[in-house]
């Protein structure tokens, strides 16, 4: 798909292979911004995504608006047959794990998410964005595939979370705003040095 400088509502018929997309939840305890869930599109309407750990309570937090009214998990029994267990929507199932799933169970409202941005851009709009140029899709297809296989890790929502990733898959990289706002917090963009941002933000920094 296209990408513009807003964050975009899919149209998943519009959807190619490779696609990084998101969803939010309603919000998670302890966190100051929109939680969102990250995953690879791989095509025939099935996504590749790394699941959380222990169901995060559907609470928002205090002072935050999310632009979904798309609670955090969605009240249903299970999984479609489709997914075979393999669950990334609500009671998720084999949670920490890299899975597969169909695009109904991973989420009802979905975006895309935005490479090549600023800096500046990526921290204002955390979840959503990033600044590393992307790789071809099709390269991005092969890695979640390959990580489906082998694992991507614990799942951590600071240091190994799904927006690393997703944003791995199509940068070779991890990414995500998150651990620079739990170190910094998120009035402004941290004056450091790109490398050192870059750092950080792969959750790979010492706390």
């Amino acid at each position: 798909m296209a990408e513009t400088s807003e964050i975009i509502e899919i149209d998943i018929t519009k959807l190619s292979p490779g696609d990084h997309i998101f969803k939010y939840f309603l919000g998670a305890t302890g966190l100051t911004i929109p939680f969102t869930h990250h995953g690879i599109y791989v095509g025939n309407g099935m996504v590749i995504h790394f699941t959380p750990g222990p169901k995060i309570p559907p609470l928002p937090p205090v002072g935050v608006t999310v632009p979904d009214d798309e609670p955090e998990f969605a009240e249903e029994s299970g999984p479609c047959d489709k997914c075979e267990g393999f669950y990334g929507g609500g009671g998720i199932i084999l949670p920490g794990k890299v899975v597969k799933c169909c695009l109904r169970c991973f989420g009802r409202k979905l975006h895309l998410y935005r490479y090549g941005v600023s800096w500046i851009e990526a921290f204002t709009h955390p979840g959503t964005c990033c600044p590393y140029k992307s790789k071809p899709l099709e390269a991005a297809v092969k890695t979640a595939n390959e990580k489906l296989k082998t694992g991507f890790g614990v799942y951590n929502r600071f240091k190994n979370n799904s927006e690393h990733f997703a944003t791995f898959c199509r940068t070779g990289k991890k990414f995500s705003i998150q651990p620079l706002i739990h170190k910094y917090g998120g009035d402004k963009l941290p004056d450091l040095p790109v490398d050192e941002l870059e750092i950080v933000a792969a959750g790979t920094s010492e706390n």
